[in-house]
């Protein structure tokens, strides 16, 4: 058969960005209906977008009230999406189609491992029984936790507590960021039996599908091994590990530091309730989403700290957003490379193949040009300070879910901005840029070397 007769598929990135851009608009049609409102009146369509986007993109950033605005059918799409966007639209569709028909397609393999990110992985069945073990029961613990506690301490009704505690508990696992009460997660602020948990789904859903298979499987095989020699944990494990602690332990420090005596966030808290606040508010920036205390009503500097925060986000192939910090890692090896005056970049006893490190690179350079033009844009068409929108537009592209409290003001077209910062954050710009690429050539040739001045 000729080139041109040959059927054309779609390139599994492809596959995955049109999933989500399915669930979005899906989302949206449901979160229109008037049904979906708690006052039964039609929601505008840039809100039911923004919050869909907001949803299947688990970032958190909400132009309304979500446990107000919405009705609980509203909220149980609300829920739905943020399912759906954790544990990744293709992967979700694969066990749907796993479970129906017990078999599954190479086809589904490779749209699978394309949205978990993970390589050298063949028995694609085994791996998504591992998610499913790993994340349903997860959020099922916590889910369970969370009820006990509000219906016991809290007092509340046996529905709500049932519902809070089942919302809170998929929202945070999967850092969503949403919330059905009105201030977040401050009215819990004084309680670290509620706080310490949701903090800790918050860190163990941005670890990433490898990270967490890799730790379920180590524990799981050191209760089963009876011989041979333990094997050591891969190298990505280790680096998200490791930078996933000195990340939680600095960002703690510095928002301890910067906001020990603001009455209006840490200030008015008893001393341990600053301490085990400051860690709360460290892992949010991951993607987490959540508050114990009013972000809006912090010193700039510490939003500007944040930021740099949330720009790194948390692990790969987690639902956690920003650039990951292996991408960072790998950025902080390269720099110590280049000023040792090294060629190679020696991660351990490891070297970086150089196709990852330009595809850090690559990756830093789009998420600082999309912040910055966003940055600039919104300013230049709003009334909002330059701060606040930086703060609001990396915390987007990042699908964190933090804010410092503009998006109900802003213009719709800002909204469907902010919406579209989402959608490529989730996704990532690599991801975008390969989808709509119809092509790969490559060049059989290379052209001669010549060396521009660098500084």
């Amino acid at each position: 058969m000729s080139q041109s007769g040959r059927k054309k598929t779609l390139h599994p990135t492809q596959i995955v960005v049109m999933a989500f851009g399915a669930a979005v608009i899906a989302g949206t049609i449901f979160l229109l209906f008037p049904f979906s409102t708690a006052a039964g009146n039609s929601t505008d369509f840039v809100t039911a977008l923004f919050t869909a986007v907001s949803a299947v993109c688990i970032t958190g950033l909400t132009v309304v009230e979500t446990g107000e605005h919405w009705s609980g059918f509203g909220q149980v799409v609300i829920l739905f999406l943020i399912q759906l966007g954790g544990l990744g639209i293709v992967s979700f569709a694969t066990l749907v189609g796993l479970l129906i028909s017990g078999r599954i397609s190479l086809r589904d393999r490779l749209n699978t491992l394309s949205e978990a990110k993970i390589i050298g992985i063949d028995n694609v069945p085994a791996l998504l029984r591992t998610i499913m073990l790993v994340y349903f029961g997860f959020e099922a613990a916590l889910a369970i936790y969370l009820i006990a506690r509000l219906r016991i301490t809290y007092e509340e009704s046996v529905p709500d507590a049932i519902w809070h505690g089942i919302f809170h508990a998929i929202s945070a696992f999967n850092n969503g960021g949403f919330s059905l009460y009105s201030d977040s997660m401050a009215g819990f602020a004084s309680d670290l039996f509620i706080v310490a948990p949701v903090g800790i789904a918050v860190v163990v859903g941005g670890l990433g599908f490898p990270v967490l298979i890799e730790l379920h499987e180590r524990i799981w095989g050191l209760n089963r091994q009876t011989s041979g020699k333990r094997r050591r944990f891969s190298l990505h494990t280790r680096v998200t590990l490791v930078a996933t602690i000195v990340l939680l332990a600095g960002a703690t420090l510095f928002i301890g530091i910067m906001e020990w005596n603001n009455q209006a966030t840490l200030g008015g808290l008893g001393f341990f309730e600053r301490i085990w606040n400051a860690m709360f508010m460290a892992a949010m920036p991951r993607s987490g989403g959540f508050s114990s205390i009013d972000v809006g009503s912090m010193d700039p500097a510490t939003w500007m700290g944040i930021d740099l925060l949330m720009f790194i986000g948390g692990g790969s192939a987690s639902t956690a957003g920003g650039i990951k910090v292996t991408t960072i890692a790998i950025l902080f090896f390269i720099i110590y490379t280049e000023v040792r005056g090294e060629t190679a970049v020696n991660v351990g006893n490891r070297r970086l193949p150089r196709s990852i490190q330009r595809q850090a690179l690559t990756l830093v350079a789009l998420y600082t040009m999309l912040i910055l033009f966003s940055t600039l844009f919104l300013a230049a068409t709003t009334d909002f300070t330059l701060d606040e929108l930086l703060f609001d537009v990396i915390s987007a592209a990042a699908t964190v879910g933090l804010s410092t409290g503009i998006p109900p003001d802003l213009p719709d077209f800002a909204k469907v901005w902010l919406s579209i910062l989402m959608f490529v954050g989730r996704l990532g710009p690599v991801v975008i840029a390969s989808a709509l690429a119809l092509r790969v050539t490559k060049r059989h040739y290379e052209l001669p070397k010549e060396r521009p001045l660098i500084g």
